[in-house]
C-alpha cells in the first residue's frame, strides 16, 4: 500500500513538473488527464482512486502512464483497428462517460455534462474494422466527428445513438468514411433517435444492407458534407418531422425504396415555424447544394414527403427506372425557389387489382416553383411530370421532357403528362418547356381550373409540343401489357388524344406568351370543358386538330392571339348560343388550311359571334354551310364583314387590312397557303356602311409595334395589290 502511495506522489510531482499527461488505461480505455487540470488525487480506503471526479477500481487499472500526449477537452477518440478498438477519453469529461468494447463493438454511455465547460461531447471515430460498431447511449447533444473511418457491422448497425437530443454527425475535412451495416433488426446504417444534423467538409458513403442507410426517429438536415449513399434495402435517407439540405452534395443510389422520404412524426402538423424550431410537418426542404438520386426499385420515389417540398436553391438531380415509380412524392407542397432541380423517371407499367400506375417526377398535393432551374425526363408509360391537386410557379426555369407511352386499362386511359393537377394549375412566371412525344400524351391537364398569367399582364414564356398519337378507340381480348393494349383478356376504353393543354375547368389567360404545337389527329392546343378567357398576353398555337377548343365560351378580352390550324377548326365553341365566340378588346388571328367544312371560327352559327369591344378579329378557312353562313351579328359595337367569297391567301406575301384612305388597321401573313370561303374581319376604327380593302405585298412591316406569328400590330404599311374589297356591317 505504501508503494502505491509512493508511486501515485511520484507520478504527480511528475506530471506537474514537465506539463505532461496522465494516461490512466482501464482495459482498452484509456483516460487521459492534462497536468493543467489533474489537481489534487483522492486515494481512499487502498481500494479507489479520484482524479478529476472520476473514481477508479485500483483493481480495474492496466496502466497508468505518464507520456506528452495532447488531449482536446470534450472528446472521445475511437479508434477502430480490424478485430480490436480502443477508446481515449479527456479527463474533463470522464465522469461523465463509461465505455465497453468487445472486440471492436464500442458501446458508450453519456450521463449529463451540464457541470462540462462547453457541455457537448465529441465522439471521433478513425480506423477501420469490418466486424465493428458504435452504440451511443444517453440523453444529451453530442457530436460524432468522422475523421477517417472504415467502418461495417456484418450483424447490426454500424453506429447506432439512442440519444434522443440533437447529434451531429460531422466529417473531417479531406477525409473518407465509409460505414455499412449487415442483416440483423436495425432500422438502419446509421440510426439516431432524436434529430440528426450532418455537417463537415469531408465525405461519408453509406451502404445500408438491411434496411435504410440513414434513419432519424426525429429530423435530419445537412450542410456541407459530401455524401454518398451507394446502397439501401429500403430508403436511402428515412426521418420524421423534417428534412432539410442546406449545402454539400448528396448522391444517393441502389436503394430497395426512396432515395429521401419524410414523414409527419405526430398525428397533427404544426406548420411550418420560424427555423424550423419545434417542427414537425413532414416537410422536406432543399435550400442549396447538390442533390443527385437515382432511383431504380418498383414503386420507389425520388423524394417522398408527408408534408411540403420546398426547395429555394440548390441542384438536384432525380433518375427513375423502376416500375411504377415516383420521383417525388408529398402529401403536401412542393415549393422551388431557386437552384436546379432535374428528374429522370423511366418507369414502366403495373397491373394492380386490374388497373395501373406510373411513374411521377413529382407527386404532391400543392407544388410552388418560384425560381430554379428543373428538368424532368420522364420515359416511363404513363410517366409524369409534375402530379399534384394544386400546381402553381411564380419564377424559375421549368423543362420537361416525357416520351412515357400510354396504356389502356380495363376503365380507363392511362397516359403521360407534363404537368398534372386535381384541382388547379397556376402558371404566374418563369420559363416553361413541356415536351410529350408518347401516345395521347397531354402537356398540360388540370381537373379544375388552369390560370396563365397575372392581371398586370405579365406571366410566364409557356412552350408546349406534343407529337404523340393518340392512344387507340377500343381493344377487346388478348393484348395488354407489355404490347400497349388493354389487360390481359379485358375489354379496354376507349381511346385518348394527345393535347397541349386540356382543362376541365375554366382557362384565364391573363399574361406571358405561349406557343402550343400539336402534331396528330385529335391532338387539340388548348381545350376547356368549361369557358376560356384570353385576358391578355400573347399566344400561338399550331395545331393538327383545334387550336383553342372549349365546350363553352371562348373571349378574346385580352392579348394577341395567333391561331394557325391545319387539320381542323382553328378556334372551335360548343356553346351553341350568342356570345360563343366574344371579341372584347384582344386581338385574334385565326387560320385554318383543312378547308371545308373546318372554319377559321367555328361556332355552330355566325350570329354567335359578338363584338364587346374594339379588339381585332381577322379569320380565314373553309365553311360548314347552313348556320355557319349567316352573315348577321347583333349589337356589335364595331364594323364587321364576313366575306364568302374565295381568297387566295398565299406565303410570303403581308395582308394589310385599311379603310378606304389607307389608313393600316392591321397586317397579317400566313405559314402556309389558305383558300379562304369564309372570312371574318373586324378592327378597331370599322363603322358599318364604310369601304375597307385587303392588300398585299411582299416585304414584312418594318414598323410594327408588336410583332407576333404573323401577326403585325401599329403598322402603317399598305399594301400594294388588291385581295378584296367589302363594305363593313
Amino acid at each position: 500500500m505504501n508503494r502505491i502511495y509512493t508511486l501515485l506522489t511520484a507520478i504527480v510531482l511528475t506530471i506537474a513538473a514537465t506539463a505532461q499527461t496522465l494516461n490512466v488505461q482501464v482495459g482498452n480505455v484509456t483516460y487521459q488527464f492534462p497536468a493543467s487540470q489533474t489537481g489534487d488525487m483522492t486515494y481512499d480506503n487502498g481500494s479507489t482512486l479520484t482524479i478529476m471526479d472520476k473514481t477508479f477500481d485500483l483493481s480495474d487499472i492496466s496502466s497508468m502512464t505518464v507520456d506528452q500526449s495532447q488531449v482536446t477537452d470534450n472528446q472521445v477518440r475511437i479508434i477502430y483497428d480490424g478485430t480490436t478498438a480502443t477508446v481515449q477519453v479527456a479527463g474533463n469529461i470522464a465522469p461523465y462517460v463509461t465505455a465497453s468494447i468487445n472486440g471492436a463493438h464500442v458501446t458508450i454511455d453519456q450521463s449529463n455534462t451540464d457541470a462540462v465547460n462547453g457541455d457537448e461531447i465529441t465522439y471521433q471515430l478513425s480506423g477501420t474494422s469490418t466486424n465493428g460498431s458504435l452504440t451511443l447511449n444517453g440523453s444529451y447533444k453530442c457530436t460524432v466527428s468522422l475523421a477517417g473511418v472504415t467502418l461495417a457491422n456484418p450483424t447490426g448497425a454500424a453506429i447506432n445513438i439512442t440519444n434522443s437530443k440533437r447529434i451531429q454527425l460531422s466529417a473531417k475535412k479531406e477525409t473518407v468514411n465509409t460505414i455499412s451495416d449487415g442483416s440483423g433488426s436495425q432500422k438502419a446504417c446509421i440510426y439516431s433517435k432524436g434529430q440528426l444534423q450532418f455537417q463537415g467538409n469531408g465525405t461519408l458513403n453509406v451502404a445500408g444492407n438491411c434496411k435504410h442507410a440513414v434513419k432519424s426517429a426525429s429530423y435530419i438536415t445537412v450542410k456541407n458534407i459530401t455524401i454518398n449513399i451507394t446502397s439501401a434495402v429500403s430508403d436511402g435517407f428515412s426521418c420524421e418531422e423534417y428534412f432539410q439540405l442546406k449545402s454539400g452534395t448528396v448522391t444517393i443510389s441502389g436503394t430497395g425504396d426512396d432515395g429521401i422520404q419524410c414523414d409527419l412524426g405526430g398525428t397533427t402538423s404544426t406548420g411550418e415555424t420560424q427555423d424550423h424550431s419545434d417542427e414537425d410537418t413532414g416537410n422536406i426542404y432543399i435550400d442549396g447544394g447538390t442533390l443527385n438520386i437515382t432511383a431504380t426499385a418498383d414503386a420507389a420515389k425520388g423524394i417522398k414527403a408527408d408534408g411540403n417540398v420546398t426547395i429555394d436553391g440548390g441542384t438536384i438531380t432525380v433518375r427513375n427506372s423502376g416500375e411504377m415509380s415516383k420521383s417525388i412524392k408529398s402529401k403536401a407542397t412542393v415549393t422551388i425557389n431557386a437552384g436546379e432541380l432535374t428528374f429522370i423517371p423511366s418507369g414502366a407499367m403495373k397491373v394492380i387489382n386490374s388497373d395501373a400506375s406510373y411513374s411521377s417526377a413529382i407527386k404532391t398535393v400543392d407544388f410552388v416553383q418560384n425560381g430554379g432551374t428543373i428538368t424532368i425526363t420522364a420515359s416511363g408509360q404513363a410517366g409524369r411530370g409534375i402530379t399534384a391537386t394544386n400546381i402553381t410557379t411564380n419564377g424559375g426555369t421549368l423543362a420537361i421532357t416525357n416520351s412515357g407511352a400510354g396504356v389502356q386499362g380495363t376503365n380507363d386511359n392511362y397516359t403521360a403528362k407534363g404537368l398534372k393537377a386535381d384541382t388547379s394549375i397556376s402558371l404566374n412566371a418563369g420559363n416553361i418547356t413541356i415536351s410529350m412525344s408518347g401516345t395521347g400524351g397531354k402537356g398540360i391537364k388540370s381537373a379544375g381550373t388552369y390560370t396563365q398569367g397575372t392581371t398586370d399582364g405579365n406571366g410566364p414564356t409557356l412552350t408546349v409540343t406534343t407529337t404523340g398519337s393518340a392512344l387507340g378507340s377500343s381493344t377487346s381480348g388478348g393484348g395488354g401489357f407489355p404490347g400497349g393494349g388493354g389487360f390481359p383478356g379485358q375489354q379496354s376504353s376507349g381511346g385518348s388524344s394527345a393535347k397541349g393543354i386540356k382543362v376541365q375547368g375554366t382557362i384565364y389567360l391573363y399574361g406571358g406568351s405561349t406557343e402550343v404545337y400539336t402534331s396528330t389527329n385529335g391532338a387539340e392546343g388548348l381545350e376547356s370543358k368549361t369557358a376560356i378567357y384570353i385576358q391578355g398576353g400573347k399566344h400561338y398555337f399550331n395545331c393538327y386538330d383545334d387550336c383553342i377548343n372549349s365546350s363553352g365560351k371562348i373571349y378574346f378580352n385580352g392579348g394577341v392571339t395567333v391561331c394557325y390550324g391545319y387539320g381542323n377548326d382553328a378556334v372551335d365553341s360548343n356553346a351553341g348560343t350568342t356570345g360563343a365566340i366574344t371579341i372584347g378588346n384582344g386581338t385574334i388571328f385565326t387560320y385554318t388550311t383543312a378547308g371545308s367544312p373546318e372554319e377559321g371560327f367555328d361556332c355552330d352559327n355566325n350570329s354567335y359571334i359578338q363584338i364587346t369591344g374594339n379588339g381585332i378579329g381577322i379569320s380565314a378557312g373553309g365553311a360548314q354551310g347552313g348556320g355557319s353562313s349567316s352573315s348577321t351579328i347583333s349589337n356589335a359595337k364595331q364594323g364587321y364583314a364576313f366575306v364568302t367569297s374565295s381568297l387566295g391567301y398565299q406565303t410570303g406575301r403581308y395582308y394589310t387590312l385599311a379603310n378606304a384612305s389607307g389608313t393600316n388597321l392591321v397586317t397579317y401573313s400566313f405559314q402556309s397557303n389558305c383558300t379562304s370561303n369564309l372570312s371574318f374581319f373586324t378592327a378597331r376604327g370599322m363603322t358599318s356602311g364604310s369601304s375597307y380593302n385587303v392588300k398585299y405585298s411582299t416585304s414584312a412591316p418594318t414598323d410594327a409595334t408588336t410583332t407576333w406569328h404573323g401577326l403585325y400590330l401599329g403598322s402603317t404599311a399598305t399594301g400594294t395589290s388588291t385581295l378584296t374589297t367589302f363594305t363593313a356591317k
